[in-house]
């Protein structure tokens, strides 16, 4: 293959461009003693005296133009690839060059149309190699091959650079409302306690050397509650029946409740979340926050316009652009770069934008997961120029033998930065400060709790000792102290010098009213002990 000017000259094996002829027919096509067979209508074209024109457009990773060593210019990519592999079975030769406007091709308000479709119309071209949309519209005017790749309408928008910081982080696994219903459980557990105790001992169910029902005061009972929700072991500790049922299932269900935060937790802090609000095309024209635009000219502009008067969604879409200019945008290139300065999607072929993401090194792209308005890419050819039927037979064995595939594994690889914008599963990252902020600003309002509790004892002890002419329980209990230890040395002092003496009485026997176990009435011996 050879470059000459604009012109890129591809052959069919190195053969010399005045022998190829191409036949197409019942038949098949044939080359010398070559025969392919296909179920073709029945022309014979012959190719002698020229060359397959082929006019194309530069679009990622379909057509591109690379400078080589040399300095001459060579094209690559998809559609190049599938012309060569085209060229070889079907034996034809063909001068590839770009279309002068750029544009795909669109009627303008003179009838006339651009792009390469206009080259094709206007018999400059034999074929249109591209990511060439088959639409109604142009079918009127040209001819289209076998689609060679499906395809839907993609979103483009600017990933987000880092998630939202949340210092709160660790309330994430449960809903306010599920919050809220915990701390009023605790309480009415306490209660629960603390009512079940006081039946109890009102009632002198309560064995005082055994339960410990009145250790469960509200005080008490609200500390136990939320020291069992977060499993620390405090005091006191249930023994009567009713409370260790209570408390049991209490236990229960702190179990449950631990497990489930612990392992929604998990999830929260190190699974990274990005925000999509937009997810579809029902989920982008609802909302007005994030504008959105398509680029001016081509297919997709024609079909958003086609859609004044139906009533759907589209036409609604298509009033919002209109009342922005800014959403009409120059081609690929201005929406790629509309997108990168942010709070935009860009709709546009989703093969070319999965191609961007895939190919941006900085990573600030990503597509979202859903397409809308399934079409199919092919070739164009002059109307009636008798080409279409060859090329499609030539797309079908492509696709059987899985050179299609291939080609498109080859161009678009799997690597590189993430579609949907999300980390890479094998690159585990520690969670940073920011997810704990939260814990820590409750461990200082717990902090400051506690010494404003500190200050006010203090505060409070300190006015009751300065009280004149009252004194406190602690100084009654220490005057009736040193009273007793007063009394207890006196008593000692007056046993020692004999001025006191203590006198023991023997207690007579008591005798049990109860008769004995063979119904008699006991005996006494004269020690007092019982027969």
């Amino acid at each position: 293959m050879t470059v000459a000017g604009d012109m890129w000259r591809g052959t069919a094996r190195g053969r010399p461009l005045a022998t190829v002829v191409l036949l197409l027919g019942c038949a098949g096509l044939a080359m010398g003693q070559q025969l392919v067979k296909g179920p073709f209508s029945g022309q014979l074209i012959d190719m002698r005296n020229g060359t397959l024109r082929v006019v194309t457009i530069l679009e990622a990773p379909f057509t591109m133009k690379e400078k080589t060593a040399d300095g001459s210019y060579k094209y690559t990519g998809f559609c190049v690839d599938m012309i060569n592999e085209l060229s070889r079975m079907l034996k034809f030769d063909y001068d590839l060059y770009e279309v002068p406007d750029r544009t795909y091709g669109a009627m303008t308000d003179d009838g006339e149309w651009s792009g390469m479709v206009g080259q094709l119309v206007n018999d400059k071209a034999d074929i249109a190699l591209a990511a060439f949309t088959i639409t109604s519209e142009r079918e009127r005017y040209v001819d289209f091959t076998e689609r060679y790749m499906d395809y839907g309408i993609g979103f483009l928008m600017k990933r987000s650079n880092k998630e939202k910081q949340n210092y709160f982080a660790f309330l994430l696994p449960f809903q306010p409302v599920v919050w809220a219903c915990l701390l009023a459980a605790i309480f009415v557990v306490a209660i629960m306690l603390f009512i079940t105790s006081r039946i109890r001992i009102k009632l002198n169910i309560a064995n005082p050397e055994r339960d410990n029902d009145r250790q469960f005061n509200i005080r008490n009972s609200i500390w136990f509650a939320y020291g069992s929700l977060v499993r620390k072991g405090v005091e006191p500790a249930p023994r009567s029946l009713p409370v260790r049922i209570m408390a049991g299932t209490w236990w229960l269900f702190g179990l449950i409740v631990i497990s489930t935060y612990t392992a929604n937790l998990t999830a929260f802090l190190t699974v990274k979340r990005l925000e999509q609000p937009i997810r579809s095309i029902d989920d982008l024209a609802k909302q007005t926050e994030i504008a959105y635009g398509i680029p001016t000219g081509g297919g997709l502009y024609s079909f958003f316009r086609s859609q004044q008067g139906t009533g759907t969604i589209y036409e609604l879409m298509w009033n919002y652009m209109n009342t922005e200019p800014t959403t009409f945008v120059k081609g690929l290139t201005g929406g790629v770069e509309r997108v990168r300065q942010g709070n935009f999607v860009f709709m546009y072929d989703a093969p070319i934008l999965e191609y961007r993401v895939n190919t941006d090194t900085s990573c600030q792209l990503m597509l979202l997961p859903n397409t809308f308005r399934p079409q199919g890419y092919g070739l164009a050819t002059r109307s009636d120029s008798g080409l279409q039927e060859g090329l499609s037979f030539g797309i079908l064995h492509l696709k059987e033998n899985g050179k299609i595939t291939e080609l498109r594994d080859r161009w678009w690889p799997k690597v590189g930065c993430s579609m949907d914008g999300s980390e890479s599963e094998a690159a585990a990252e520690g969670l940073a400060l920011d997810s704990f902020v939260g814990v820590y600003i409750v461990v200082a309002v717990g902090g400051a709790l506690a010494m404003v509790a500190a200050l006010a004892e203090v505060s409070w002890h300190s006015y009751c000792n300065n009280r004149p002419n009252v004194p406190t329980q602690q100084e009654d209990t220490n005057n009736t102290v040193s009273e007793q230890r007063k009394l207890t040395e006196e008593v000692l002092r007056g046993i020692d010098n004999g001025t006191l003496q203590i006198l023991i009485r023997k207690t007579p026997p008591v005798i049990d009213t109860c008769p004995a176990h063979n119904g008699g009435p006991p005996d006494i011996k004269s020690d007092g002990k019982f027969v």
